[in-house]
């Protein structure tokens, strides 16, 4: 079986176990990891390998932020196995503050990571997805069910993604490229600790960015092994998991259909915490 899958945001968290998925199934021949953190590509690398001893993997390490860098890992992906079968679209990038709060370089590099990158990174490789009659798996969010006053950029840019995921999957439809989007809920992975060290000197972490209690959190393995299972069954839209999806789901529809309601609920959530993190920033 010759398949080649490319896979972001592989060094840790979600993208790492999907890759140690894919290995454990024996889906794919060979793998390109990419991230910004080269010396754990190069440790996962080891271990894919030696669980899969067939199984060839080249890390790439790339700040998708940066302009060049989604056409230099296409490029490196093409030069070393001649095409890619699944593009895995699951880096992304969070932040810990409010949007007044955010350094504008920050929401520069959260739109690059989050939608400009997947973006570009799948037209650099359509031309390899369509003589494949490949797949691409994008990695959206179920927070754009609801507008939230702490996640307004990364919200947009996961609500970006989903639309242009749905406008792709229509127009590759007919050449054989199956399109499918993921709407995870929590997932326990380090993505919090990530969005804490990008927390301004004075300020706090939003509230809304520390991981969740456990019961609305679901098991990254169980969300890989989901996202996985696309590769040979895909789908249009895969909510992972279901229980935690659906009530933001529920949320949203209520604040569509009564807008000062959802206002009131999400605003005086936050309200308080907003005041005191600028008091802080003051002292």
């Amino acid at each position: 079986m010759t398949r080649v899958v490319l896979i972001t945001g592989a060094s840790s968290g979600l993208g790492a176990e999907i890759a140690r998925e894919v290995a454990r199934r024996g889906l794919a021949s060979a793998m390109v990891l990419v991230a910004r953190r080269g010396d754990r590509l190069d440790a996962l690398a080891e271990e894919l390998k030696a669980s899969a001893s067939s199984l060839e993997v080249l890390t790439v390490a790339a700040d998708l932020a940066e302009p060049v860098a989604c056409a230099r890992v296409a490029a490196e992906a093409l030069a070393r196995f001649g095409g890619v079968d699944v593009l895995v679209n699951n880096a992304g990038l969070g932040l810990p503050t409010l949007f007044a709060d955010a350094p504008p370089a920050d929401l520069e590099r959260q739109l690059a990571v989050n939608l400009q990158a997947p973006i570009l990174l799948t037209r650099a490789l359509v031309d390899s997805l369509i003589a494949r009659r490949g797949t691409v798996i994008n990695i959206g969010s179920a927070i754009t069910c609801v507008a939230n006053s702490a996640l307004g950029v990364y919200g947009a840019t996961k609500a970006g993604l989903a639309y242009w995921n749905d406008a792709i999957r229509r127009e590759l439809a007919g050449d054989g490229v199956t399109v499918c989007l993921v709407e995870p809920g929590p997932i326990a992975t380090d993505f919090s600790d990530a969005f804490r060290k990008l927390t301004p000197d004075g300020a706090r972490p939003h509230p809304v960015v520390e991981t969740p209690s456990g019961w609305m959190t679901a098991d990254v393995g169980d969300v890989a092994r989901r996202i996985v299972g696309l590769i040979e069954r895909p789908r249009r839209r895969l909510s992972v998991l279901r229980r935690l999806v659906w009530p933001f789901r529920a949320v949203g529809a209520l604040a569509r259909a009564f807008p000062a309601l959802g206002d009131w609920f999400v605003t005086r959530a936050f309200r308080v915490d907003r005041a005191l993190g600028r008091a802080e920033r003051l002292d």
